[in-house]
């Protein structure tokens, strides 16, 4: 924690650091040999964790001020623990996700308590690290991320015995040795983690580049090794048939045909407007609007189809999972689409703190200004065709566009020509035979799936209550 000075001198200090730094900014003609640039890299990397442990703390300050109204009117700050990512987004230029994990594995660190108190989380061992330049944020995280479940004396014992190799290992190798490290301390803790990520096992979708969508998916090991083998199937068939030119390709095309296969989708088309110059639905003439707290159905959906995500700046909350807010509060400001906007519960709350100010314009673009001043603002989706996606190549029948240059280094990247001689022989080069995967599917069932209903499908008999470790 920062003990001495204000806030005042730690900015003053920060902007000497700056300027300090200003003058030897290598450019033009640069001198020095291999050694001395190496050694400048490590100097400014251990300035860099030692400025992000001093981040941390000052986080945590920030964190520990809450505003609130006192009873004359006036608002003042009070010290108590908050949760503060709302700003700490803007300020950093986080996502909400982010700047809410940024808060909390600051104070986490920084705010280790004095052992077997409440306020000990055992982790300021990193933050000690941190100071000393020895340890960056990244695996900072990753090992605070290894020790999320264990009580706050077991993650001081690992962070103590971690310390030798903090300034000389990289955080997959931290990874590792911090799971040997609990499984001689109490292998318990291993197997009650990798019950509970698999209850937390599920699926995301968000669209990535213009035309194609991202799937993140996580699955218990005996549900993904079969689909795996199913999808691995299917796609060596689309590679021999010439369906597919890729084993990347042929293992995406595999799954959504394998999916599509097993259910029935019923889609239902809804039409609304477009504003002309940003693409975002409206409601012409405010036809949906009501008098009512609570919009009617037509108008939820207008909204929810408009915004389609949690519109605080930074958040991707899914409009499904979010309240529906008057921007000016009824009964001043109309139950309407032109005053209604998507906010998650939190960023909900949290715009009605004192300091903060929201504006929905005319086109859609939703502004927030946070109680230090800092300005920030959300497009909506544009709902309008777009011309350059009206007729996209088939990725299965066009040829492959024009790649860049590959870099070759030892086992990798692998070739087209590789990755399918690895495909069809199994890796012999390995001293493997192939892989040959026999594949007993069910008779097919079909299932409606809407967005409200998901049949869930029975457990495969024969696995393990709990997995093997």
């Amino acid at each position: 924690m920062v003990t001495t000075g204000t806030a005042q001198d730690l900015l003053d200090a920060t902007r000497r650091a700056h300027d300090a730094l200003a003058p030897v900014r290598p450019s033009g003609v640069r001198t020095g040999t291999r050694d001395e640039w190496v050694e400048a890299l490590g100097a400014l990397q251990s300035l860099l964790n030692e400025a992000t442990a001093l981040q941390d703390e000052v986080v945590v300050e920030l964190a520990a001020l809450e505003p609130e109204w006192a009873e004359d009117g006036t608002v003042r700050d009070v010290r108590r623990a908050l949760d503060a990512p709302a700003i700490v987004s803007g300020v950093l230029c986080l996502s909400a996700v982010a700047a809410e994990q940024r808060v909390r594995d600051a104070v986490r660190r920084a705010a280790d308590g004095p052992e077997g108190t409440p306020t000990s989380t055992g982790l300021g061992g990193l933050h000690t690290a941190m100071t000393q330049g020895r340890l960056d944020g990244h695996r900072a995280h990753v090992v605070s991320g290894e020790l999320e479940e264990c009580p706050a004396e077991v993650r001081a014992t690992v962070v103590a015995a971690l310390d030798p190799w903090l300034d000389r290992e990289d955080g997959s190798r931290l990874r590792r040795r911090v799971r040997r490290m609990l499984a001689a301390i109490d292998p318990d803790l291993l197997r009650q983690r990798a019950r509970r990520a698999r209850e937390a096992s599920g699926l995301r979708r968000w669209v990535d580049e213009p035309g194609v969508d991202t799937w993140l998916g996580t699955f218990p090991s005996e549900e993904a090794c079969g689909a795996w083998a199913a999808v691995g199937a299917l796609a060596q068939r689309y590679l021999e048939d010439g369906v597919c030119a890729r084993i990347d390709r042929a293992r995406a095309k595999a799954l959504t045909d394998l999916v599509l296969q097993q259910s029935t989708v019923t889609t239902t088309v809804v039409e609304h407007h477009a504003h002309p110059l940003t693409g975002a639905l409206v409601d012409d003439g405010d036809a949906l609007a009501t008098p009512a707290y609570r919009p009617g159905a037509a108008l939820a959906g207008l909204v929810r189809a408009r915004d389609r995500h949690c519109r605080f700046p930074g958040c991707s909350v899914a409009a499904r999972w979010c309240d529906l807010d008057h921007v000016v509060p009824w009964p001043a400001g109309p139950t309407s689409a032109a005053n209604l906007v998507c906010l998650c519960r939190r960023h909900h709350r949290t715009k009605q703190r004192p300091g903060w100010r929201t504006l929905l314009a005319p086109d859609g673009t939703y502004t927030v200004t946070d109680p230090t001043g800092r300005v920030r603002s959300t497009d909506p989706p544009d709902h309008r065709a777009d011309p350059a996606l009206s007729d996209l190549p088939d990725p299965d029948h066009s040829p492959p566009p024009a790649c860049p240059p590959r870099v070759v280094v030892p086992d990798g990247p692998h070739s087209d020509l590789e990755h399918a001689l690895e495909s069809r022989l199994g890796g012999e080069r390995w001293g493997r035979a192939a892989c040959r995967v026999e594949v007993h599917r069910p008779a097919r069932v079909s299932t409606v799936v809407t967005t409200d209903d998901h049949p869930r499908r029975p457990r495969p008999t024969g696995w393990p209550d709990t997995p093997p470790l």
